[in-house]
């Protein structure tokens, strides 16, 4: 027995089922008329019918019983494709030289003819696994991580409240002079003033199903990763430039945390960097940083002298951000063609009321009726500007 006698065989059933289906229609007709004589002949048709499609169908079972039996009983092997390609007769003219091409696949267990077996489908083509199974790579490519190093630079602590207060020399005049004996003694100046800043929180969430964290389990480590990069990302941002409205943190950029600089017209990005850390070191608070903003530092690299040779130095080496002996802390936060230059270690403190925080919960909103996960990262934290006059902020050139 072959593919051809079964299909042929299931090809009788398919017209014993029509002929069935429309039998079925005129006895309903003749029902609806009312006419017995007409009556009597559909049903007579009706039931000749469905013994056709009896035997049909009883003769599809026998053959695909005796197919099975063959193959169980090792009198028959199932065939392969390969098999059934060499036996079919398009194949047989095809390798006798009487055509000189021969296109057959197999669906559903029959040969087609005038089809190609391809890796791609649909209109327009694209790959598809159904044939080639695609190469996953295990893992999960990571998006951008910035470095994140302007915390390095500030004094640390915690604090238990909402709210921090520092007290802090807001100007001293000093009049110390000499004096002749028995003469008046000059009077200097010193005021003070109480500086507040709020505690703020930082925090972002998002929701994933239980059964992607069940399926999935290293996803859990990425997105607590990625949350936690987020929290600590935006807190970079509110130190160097949060507004102090709302919610905001009140940022090194912000008045009153910093002393004004204003660069000299003609000056370069380098001579004005000079200048404020001179003007810094008039103050006594010498400084021991920078913050730049990576397009500013970049076209400070790019400087060339008059022989075009780079003035910061070989661009085929490691170069390391220091202007005039002080480190540079690169990050996006800051404004282009800004310049910070401060006194870091006595200038600011950051205090943290809670350390960044990942929780996970199914109590969230209809998480519970859903059966998702609310995953949140949080932390609360407050940036003190100390000292204003130990920071130089501005723009980096007129």
């Amino acid at each position: 027995m072959n593919p051809e006698q079964l299909k042929a065989a299931f090809e009788e059933f398919k017209a014993a089922q029509i002929s069935a289906h429309e039998a079925l229609k005129a006895l309903v007709k003749e029902q609806e008329k009312g006419s017995k004589e007409g009556l009597a002949v559909a049903v007579a048709v009706a039931e000749k019918a469905a013994k056709d499609v009896q035997i049909c169908a009883d003769k599809l079972v026998a053959m695909e019983q005796r197919l099975t039996a063959n193959i169980l009983a090792g009198q028959e092997a199932p065939k392969s494709f390969g098999r059934i390609l060499v036996e079919d007769p398009a194949y047989k003219a095809f390798a006798s030289g009487q055509t000189n091409k021969c296109r057959i696949t197999l669906k559903n267990g029959f040969i087609v003819r005038n089809n190609t077996i391809t890796g791609q489908s649909g209109s327009p083509a694209a790959n598809s696994d159904t044939l080639v199974p695609a190469d996953r790579r295990p893992g999960i490519i990571p998006g951008a991580f910035r470095a994140l190093r302007v915390r390095d630079l500030l004094a640390s602590g915690n604090t238990v409240s909402n709210a921090v207060e520092f007290t802090r020399e807001l100007a001293f005049t000093n009049n110390a002079a000499e004096t002749a004996e028995g003469g008046s003694k000059p009077e200097s100046v010193l005021t003070f003033e109480l500086y507040s800043a709020p505690v703020v929180t930082i925090a972002h969430w998002i929701k994933v199903s239980r059964q992607i964290l069940n399926d999935a389990p290293a996803l859990v480590a990425y997105i607590e990763n990625r949350l936690r990069y987020g929290v600590e990302l935006r807190e970079e941002t509110q130190i160097v430039a949060g507004n102090g409205v709302g919610q905001n943190l009140i940022g090194m950029t912000v008045s009153p945390n910093f002393t004004a600089f204003t660069p000299t017209s003609g000056d370069t990005a380098i001579d004005s960097a000079n200048r404020a850390i001179r003007a810094l070191d008039a103050a006594d608070y010498p400084a021991n940083g920078i913050i730049m903003n990576p397009a500013t530092w970049g076209a400070i690299e790019r400087l060339k002298d008059e022989n075009l040779g780079y003035l910061v130095g070989s661009p085929f080496g490691a170069i390391v951000p220091t202007l005039w002996g002080k480190p540079i802390a690169l990050t996006s936060s800051m404004t282009a063609n800004k310049l910070l230059v401060a006194a870091f270690d006595i200038a600011f403190m950051y205090l943290t009321r809670e350390d960044t925080v990942v929780e996970m919960s199914e109590s969230d909103d209809t998480n519970f009726q859903q059966n998702l996960i609310t995953i949140r990262a949080e932390k609360r934290g407050v940036l003190g500007g100390l000292r204003p006059a130990s920071v130089r902020y501005g723009n980096l050139t007129v």
